[in-house]
């Protein structure tokens, strides 16, 4: 009796020792499986979306009537909003990426009515700019501060409304638009409250020539070299 329990003791010990190794064999450590597989919350391309409202502040570039200046010319900003998309890829690293903007702005042109031997000189007029850009883009990819830099070209259609403007015997008056070929230098920064929520500040200065028809002798162009430092600040959502 004592031999037939130590034979059934050695019996379920074997049988415990090679189910052990069957299935230390079969089921892969917790090791192994990360070497093998890439973690999953791993992305490959980061996707941001975002609005802000814009401040325009331009420059005062003279009005040109037929090829002559008018001086004194007074431009002035309003605010304006856009929105924008960027991505920026892994082969990059995520630091190089490209951006695609459109924006909208208000402003004015004035020019104090003046009277000498060549005639009266005077403008005033409203001003619409919607545009659109295409930017490279080069950031710092930190998980909270983004900083970033860019340049970009693409178009602006500028509407020049309730006109009226005067150089000798060229005028305009009423609407007219024009669409221009435009280009900026931008700089900002992205501070991300959640990880996926994320607040902005820009900076960027832009860069277009405007051309609206006139009317009266020869039906001369006016001209407007317009520049314009621009301020903006808004919400975005990576993706």
């Amino acid at each position: 009796m004592p031999r037939f329990i130590a034979l059934l003791l050695f019996v379920a010990i074997e049988t415990c020792l090679l189910s052990g190794g069957a299935f230390g064999q079969g089921t892969p450590s917790q090791q192994e499986l990360s070497s093998v597989a890439p973690p999953l919350s791993e992305k490959k391309i980061d996707l941001l979306l975002s609005g802000h409202v814009l401040g325009m502040f331009p420059r005062d570039e003279d009005l040109s009537v037929g090829g002559n200046r008018i001086p004194n010319t007074d431009v002035r900003g309003t605010i304006g909003a856009g929105i924008k998309f960027d991505i920026y890829p892994w082969f990059t690293k995520k630091i190089l990426g490209a951006e695609i903007e459109a924006f909208g702005l208000g402003g004015s042109v004035r020019v104090p009515r003046t009277t000498s031997g060549t005639g009266t000189m005077q403008a005033q007029g409203s001003l619409i700019a919607i545009t659109t850009m295409y930017n490279l883009m080069l950031r710092y990819p930190g998980e909270t501060i983004q900083p970033y830099i860019g340049a970009g070209v693409g178009s602006s259609t500028g509407i020049l409304y309730n006109a009226n403007i005067q150089s000798g015997n060229v005028g305009l008056s009423g609407t007219s638009g024009d669409l221009a070929f435009a280009y900026q230098f931008l700089g900002g920064v992205r501070a991300f409250v959640t990880k996926k929520l994320f607040l902005f500040g820009e900076y960027k200065y832009f860069v277009t020539n405007y051309s609206w028809d006139s009317e009266g002798a020869g039906n001369q162009r006016i001209k407007l070299d317009f520049q314009t430092h621009i301020v903006s600040g808004g919400i975005g959502w990576s993706f």
